[in-house]
């Protein structure tokens, strides 16, 4: 048994768009129909989703799209998604749709067949094309997301038809479709496909950046001559004439236009065109753009989905994730937060109403479900987790995250530090766990559970933070009482501050929080002062009594030393990168850590 499931109801729509015969991006209802092919499967097998689980996605475009649960409905049985009538007029016509694909359970060979028939029945009519969910399969693909893909219907269509998915299972992740859209082909039409440039740019690859992608001949007629142009926000439209193409149709070119974006930190909106033909509405992206200053070192984020009446939770956890995450360095290398969902049956005793939240923002129908930086990464494997960590970890952060807890009685204060190196809005998350658990012992053997969601602070809609490059924000103190929560030790308390990206979910920083110093180790250095901060790295420093000091950057690595510093001593440290730094002073038995940014 692979996992244990819940099911969601939905809700589906068809629109008929003016420039097509029809156009279908499932964004309130499914005016269309939904048939058992074979198999003995109960499932609906076709329904409409808000947001994608296993894989997470969510829809190309608008509300919702198309799911078929492959993630639970058995192997060999498949489903038909047949669409309303279409009145044809003898000319040519294709269909084009978006399709996710993710590399979840590689192998498994979930697949969809469009077909095109006369009739509405359900059986029959002529197959156009097959596409595998596996980016491993055919087409193979390098990465999860959204693909286009279209396919011609027979010559000379004419009278009514109908178009259908036909879903096949092999119980690996689900299939998603949106934005179906059948149309008339033109004689001359030039599509753009794609945009390659990153959603970010790190501070290491702005500069002279290349705009490229890919077009592609959707019309009948061959393409010799087409413009291509490209604009940031709404400014000077870059164009390029491309001629002697040669382009057949259905062929794809690839281009790299000749006008670099001089890429400098900031948040942008890019949009690539070519020239306007038979169908302009396919003639143009847009892409959101973010061009970092800086980066740092990455902590990723580990979000696991269980429940202790859950048995593959128990091999989940026992055989893979628990000796992943006590090997070596990994438990101090990742960030962990463990959710405890109220499925199968009464599900499990901790689990709390912001769990539920975290649940429905991802939309995970299944436990276990374990994401790393929100993407999931359920793997069934010890050495595939460890991949998957280092991968993770070789990916940079573009936020630097300091943060500090102090337990006082059952009042938690949690404060924030968060230099941002990229410009948007942005969500500042902190998780209260506890460690070990085992006050929550249920029906699937588990018994102890590590990182346990206690309480999200100030609940679990986080704070939105208005972000500008190289701009510190403002210190972010939360103060929670954690009275009358599953809590069984509050001395085995861990905080854990997150920074998702309000844009696509994205993590973009994990930290766990250090202890703040107790009221009398502050004492013993009231009057030392770091002044000015920010600083453009000429530091001065105010002390009653001598002090050593370390300036330490957020990698841990000591980046300069001073001892028996005095009053009113300056250090210089404008030879230093731009950004966040910590400075830790000492005098006889005490310490305390200081932050400064350099600008």
């Amino acid at each position: 048994m692979k996992k244990i499931t819940i099911i969601i109801a939905f809700i589906l729509i068809s629109m008929q768009g003016s420039a097509q015969l029809l156009t279908e991006n499932f964004d309130t209802a499914l005016n269309w129909t939904v048939a058992r092919m074979s198999g003995t499967s109960t499932d609906a097998g076709w329904t409409r989703r808000t947001v994608g689980s296993a894989p997470s996605c969510a829809p190309f475009e608008g509300a919702g799209m198309a799911r078929f649960y492959s993630y639970n409905i058995a192997t060999g049985n498949t489903f038909r998604l047949t669409s309303p009538a279409i009145t044809f007029a003898g000319a040519t016509y294709r269909v084009a749709f978006k399709m996710y694909r993710d590399s979840g359970y590689p192998t498994d060979a979930d697949r969809i067949q469009v077909y095109y028939n006369t009739t509405d029945t359900t059986t029959g009519g002529t197959l156009l094309g097959t596409i595998n969910r596996s980016t491993a399969l055919a087409p193979i693909v390098a990465a999860d997301g959204w693909y286009s893909y279209d396919f011609n219907l027979p010559a000379a269509a004419t009278g009514t038809g109908y178009i259908s998915f036909l879903a096949t299972s092999a119980y690996g992740n689900n299939m998603f479709i949106d934005s179906v859209v059948v149309s008339q082909i033109q004689g001359n039409d030039a599509q753009m496909a794609s945009i390659n440039v990153p959603s970010i740019i790190s501070n290491t690859a702005n500069g002279n950046t290349t705009i490229s992608g890919t077009f592609k001949n959707y019309g009948l007629n061959t393409i010799n001559n087409l413009d291509l142009s490209w604009q940031i926000d709404s400014g000077t439209i870059n164009t390029q004439s491309l001629t002697g193409l040669n382009l057949a149709p259905g062929a794809v070119y690839t281009y790299n236009h000749m006008t670099q974006w001089n890429a400098t930190p900031g948040l942008y909106s890019l949009k690539v065109s070519v020239s306007a033909d038979g169908d302009s509405t396919n003639n143009s992206l847009t892409k959101l753009v973010s061009v970092a200053s800086n980066q740092t070192t990455r902590l990723p984020l580990y979000e696991k989905f269980s429940s202790s009446t859950c048995p593959p939770c128990a091999t989940f956890n026992g055989t893979y994730f628990s000796p992943f995450y006590t090997t070596g360095t990994n438990g101090n290398d990742l960030g962990l937060i463990s959710y405890q969902v109220n499925w199968p049956g009464t599900g499990d005793p901790y689990y709390t109403a912001e769990v539920g939240t975290r649940v429905g923002y991802y939309g995970v129908s299944g436990a276990p479900t374990l994401f790393v930086d929100s993407k999931d990464n359920t793997t069934y494997s010890t050495a595939g987790l460890q991949a998957n960590l280092n991968t993770a970890k070789a990916n940079p952060a573009f936020f630097a995250v300091s943060a500090t807890k102090n337990l006082v009685g059952t009042n938690m204060t949690v404060n924030v530090d968060v230099l941002p190196y990229l410009t948007g809005a942005y969500k500042v998350h902190i998780a209260v766990v506890e460690k070990q658990t085992t006050g929550n012992v249920a029906s699937n053997g588990e018994t102890e559970f590590k990182n346990v969601l206690m309480k999200m602070m100030p609940n679990a809609s986080g704070t939105t933070i208005n972000c500008v490059y190289n701009v510190a924000q403002p210190t972010l103190t939360v103060t929670t009482d954690l009275t009358g929560l599953f809590i069984e030790d509050l001395a085995d308390l861990e905080v854990i501050v997150f920074i998702q990206s309000t844009y696509d979910k994205g993590i973009m920083q994990s930290k766990k929080a250090t202890q703040a110093l107790s009221n009398n180790e502050f004492e013993a250095f009231s009057k030392v002062k770091l002044y000015p901060n920010p600083s453009n790295g000429i530091v001065r420093i105010k002390t009653e009594s001598a002090i050593d000091l370390m300036v330490i950057d957020i990698t841990g690595k000591v980046v300069y030393t001073m001892k028996d510093v005095n009053s009113e001593t300056s250090i210089d440290l404008s030879s230093l990168q731009k950004g966040v730094y910590f400075v830790k002073m000492s005098s006889q038995n005490t310490e305390e850590t200081h932050k400064i940014i350099l600008k």
